[in-house]
């Protein structure tokens, strides 16, 4: 079945959200080390992947993300005593991504 540019354009929105929102949740969840490695997001986001858009926009999101300035990348190596192992490169919430993602959850409210 055919997608138009527009559901297309929708499903990529919800997608950026929603790597947005489990980066909040791991900010919110984890003191320690900020941030989740690329596996680990995807992980969490399989279950979003499989009922709505299909696997495939993480890598996008997170590069449309980074290029403006709403998710951080560290590459830092950091033992993260909760997860039990050095953490590589992983990404963060910055302040204009939890603004954005406040405005969305805002705008839900609203009919489109």
């Amino acid at each position: 079945m055919a997608t138009s540019a527009r559901e297309s354009a929708w499903a990529f929105h919800e997608t950026v959200v929603e790597v947005l929102r489990r980066l909040n949740q791991a900010c919110e969840r984890r003191a320690e080390i900020e941030g989740m490695e690329f596996l680990e997001l995807e992980r969490s986001m399989a279950r979003f992947w499989t009922v709505e858009f299909g696997e495939g926009r993480i890598t996008e999101a997170l590069r449309v993300l980074l290029q403006n300035g709403l998710v951080a990348e560290e590459s830092t190596p950091a033992y993260a005593w909760d997860r039990r192992r050095v953490l590589g490169e992983r990404f963060r919430i910055t302040a204009q991504g939890k603004a954005y993602l406040l405005r969305q959850i805002r705008e839900t409210d609203r009919i489109r």
